[in-house]
């Protein structure tokens, strides 16, 4: 296959460059470095806090702009100069809060990158073991009342999730973005915020065209970067959506799709990945 001209290239973290032990292997990266080298900037896209990215971007190397809570915040890895950021308003912050009270919803509140909980719970433990946040219980988060959090963030069951999130939508669509991130997970945060613009955004200011950005996803909340960028490649475990509308399809999130991608794709096939079948599109 013909290597595709890059300059920028935005991965995802959950589902796409993390396999489903939510670790970095060493092939993906490797592959992102041999990447780096050759002048291409690596920028880490998720709906994850700043702080929970970082220790992922020190693994691999990098010293690029992190875009964090699904475009919220984009904050530079090693000096903290702030880009962007586009946190909830306050009043809709605290009609969240009571909505959830309410229903004894657990809920996640970010804020000045920082984790706060009502209490400690199966969910809260679930969360921070995953993203090694550790969060500060405060009983009430009516206690933190006019502050304008980066994103919120309710965790259930599967099967409870695909209900809340359509109760959602009815009851706050007009007030915030929400999305699906992990089948547990229900996120919220302003309305202008998605992967897309903050990806668009930073290109701009690094005066890279879009067409030489390439956005490796594998979940709606990826969506929008994935058709802002010029080639977009979906993980083989993707949404069936993104798949479809993909210039690529990887392999999985465990077994290396990322790095096998690059490789074939970026940096010419100079390094062997066995088993690849990634299938090309368009």
């Amino acid at each position: 296959m013909t290597k595709i001209p890059c300059r920028m290239a935005a991965l995802d973290l959950d589902g796409t460059l993390l396999n489903s032990d939510h670790i970095v292997t060493d092939k993906n990266c490797t592959a992102l470095r041999e990447l780096s080298k050759e002048g291409v900037v690596v920028v880490l896209v998720s709906g994850r806090m700043h702080q929970s990215i970082l220790p992922i971007s020190d693994q691999i190397g990098l010293e690029n702009p992190i875009i964090s809570y699904n475009g919220g915040l984009v904050k530079h890895a090693k000096t903290g100069e702030v880009f962007h950021h586009t946190p909830i308003a306050a009043t809709t912050a605290m009609d969240l809060v009571d909505y959830c009270d309410e229903r004894g919803l657990h809920l996640n509140f970010c804020l000045d990158d920082q984790l706060y909980i009502r209490m400690e719970n199966p969910w809260s433990e679930l969360y921070m073991n995953r993203t090694g946040v550790r969060a500060t219980a405060v009983g009430d988060l009516k206690k933190l009342t006019g502050g304008e959090p980066t994103k919120m963030q309710v965790l259930d069951t599967p099967e409870n999730v695909t209900r809340l999130l359509i109760e959602f939508q009815k009851d706050f669509g007009d007030r915030l973005y929400i999305t699906r991130t992990q089948i547990e997970y229900i996120e919220f945060m302003n309305p202008k915020v998605s992967k897309g613009p903050a990806l668009k955004a930073l290109a701009a200011k690094a005066g890279i065209s879009m067409d030489l950005v390439v956005a490796f996803g594998d979940g709606y909340n990826d969506e929008s970067m994935m058709d802002a960028a010029g080639y977009s490649i979906a993980m083989g475990n993707a949404v069936e959506e993104l798949k479809e509308s993909a210039d690529f399809i990887a392999e999985s999130n465990d077994v290396d799709g990322v790095a096998q991608a690059v490789e074939r794709l970026l940096l010419g096939g100079r390094t062997t990945f066995h088993g690849f079948d990634g299938d090309a599109r368009g």
